[in-house]
Formats: C-alpha cells, sequence, structure tokens
C-alpha cells in the first residue's frame, strides 16, 4: 500500500512539473496583430488582439482569473460548473459589455442581459459586438455513453472573428479564434470552422474525446496554431504527438498549475 502511494505521489509531482514548465500565454500572429491566449484555467481562457479582451467561460473555481482583465466581451459555453460561474462573469464584465450564452443558460436568470445566440447563428456587420464576428457551433456529445453529458443543442463553442465586416472574415483579413466548449468531432465544424489562426481543443474522458480524436478532429479544419485545453485526467503531448508532420502547430499551456 505505501508503495502505491508513493508511485501515485510520483505522478502526481511529475505532472505539476511538467504543467510549470509550460506557459500561460502565448502570442500568435494573424491578420490585425498578434492574437494573445492566456491560459487562466482548464476552460477558462483570455483572448486578445489589440485592445480588444474577450474571455470565454470565466470560472473562479477552476481557474487563476487573477490574471484575467476587465472584458470586453465574455461567452459562456455551457451550463456545467466548470464553464458557468455568474459571479465570475459579473467581477470581469466591463460595463454593458456583451456577455453571449446559449439558451439553457439564459434560462436560468442569472446573468443580466445576456446575449442569446442559438447553436449555427452568426452575429455580423450591424449585429457584430464590440467590432468582433462571433459565431456560435454546435457543442455536443456524438459517443453512444457520453450523450447524457452533452446532448446536441444546449452548449456551443464560439468562432471569434476580430472585425465587424464579414467580408473581412471570408477575405481573411480578420484573426479567427475558435474555442471549442464541451464538444466531440461534429460535422458543423467542417461549416464553420474553416481558416481559423487558432483552436482551442478539450480532450478529456468521459465528457468529450480523447487526445487522438481531438487531433483527428483538427486535421479536418486544419487550423494554423492548436492548443489542446480542458484536459484534465488527459495527456496533452499525445495531442501534440498525433499532429506531427500534419503541418499544423500545436502549443502546449499551463492550464492547471497556479505557481
Amino acid at each position: 500500500m505505501k508503495l502505491r502511494w508513493s508511485v501515485a505521489l510520483l505522478v502526481v509531482l511529475a505532472a505539476a512539473v511538467g504543467y510549470a514548465q509550460m506557459p500561460t500565454t502565448t502570442t500568435v500572429e494573424a491578420p490585425g496583430g498578434a492574437l494573445t491566449i492566456t491560459a487562466l484555467g482548464h476552460a477558462s481562457v483570455q483572448i486578445e488582439q489589440g485592445n480588444k479582451v474577450v474571455i470565454v467561460d470565466p470560472v473562479t473555481m477552476m481557474a487563476d482569473l487573477s490574471r484575467a482583465k476587465p472584458a470586453d466581451l465574455i461567452l459562456v459555453t455551457d451550463i456545467h460548473g466548470d464553464h458557468y460561474d455568474p459571479a465570475a462573469v459579473a467581477k470581469l464584465r466591463k460595463p454593458e459589455a456583451p456577455v453571449v450564452v446559449p439558451q439553457a443558460v439564459a434560462d436560468m436568470k442569472q446573468i443580466p442581459n445576456p446575449t442569446v445566440m442559438q447553436n449555427n447563428q452568426m452575429r455580423t456587420n450591424e449585429q457584430s459586438l464590440v467590432g468582433i464576428t462571433v459565431i456560435s457551433v454546435p457543442a455536443y456529445n456524438v459517443t453512444e455513453n457520453r450523450l447524457q453529458y452533452h446532448p446536441r443543442g444546449r452548449g456551443q463553442g464560439y468562432v471569434l472573428a476580430f472585425s465587424d465586416k464579414l467580408a473581412d472574415v471570408r477575405q481573411l483579413r480578420a484573426a479567427q479564434v475558435y474555442i471549442a466548449g464541451d464538444t466531440e468531432c461534429v460535422p458543423a465544424m467542417t461549416t464553420w470552422v474553416t481558416n481559423v489562426n487558432v483552436a482551442l481543443m478539450p480532450m478529456n474522458l468521459p465528457y468529450t474525446m480523447t487526445p487522438a480524436d481531438a487531433a483527428t478532429c483538427v486535421k479536418g479544419f486544419k487550423p494554423k496554431v492548436a492548443i489542446p485545453y480542458h484536459y484534465m485526467g488527459q495527456n496533452p503531448q499525445e495531442f501534440a504527438d498525433a499532429l506531427k508532420g500534419s503541418g499544423i502547430e500545436v502549443r502546449l499551456l499551463n492550464w492547471y498549475s497556479k505557481s
């Protein structure tokens, strides 16, 4: 028994050291200027270009929000507690800043004046939010024994394009980031997730995908940079190894150690 506990402790310590060696922030060159991606923790991520700050799924329990900036735009992907924290949203939201949510989150009536988007919806041109085009991409499970976790139509990921002009998006003059949320590889990705500069992909069982499944998924829409996130209990290096030679750059960030 002592030997088993010693081995377990060594595994935990090794993982902690590995996380500590990863950066929490990375910069990706993109149209309109560099994108700065900050791993706040688990599913909480901050995305910046120029003076625009976007935060997705801020959750105090899962993230170090002391590193987060006041947000011009907040996005929430689902109702689960590792994605949805109304108090954190209220704390980080600039006055009058839009908060985009799926209908299921709006129905909980804990976020004042949310902007509700349905799956497969786009807000651009005169409907854009703080000068950013937002596309809601369905996020759900497709594997039989995982359907209970994320049914189709409830949650969603998002593509952000840092321009309020659809023409800029179509002609690749705007930086684009995909935050997948809790999902497996769904057909909508091939429709809505094209030509993105950065894709953040989840990989943890039994809730989303394996690292190998996530790697196969991103090969289908070929982001320039892929970042594994929401991978508690999985090894993101497996994702990176599976994409070697694919032409997709993988960047590993520190999502779980606050040191």
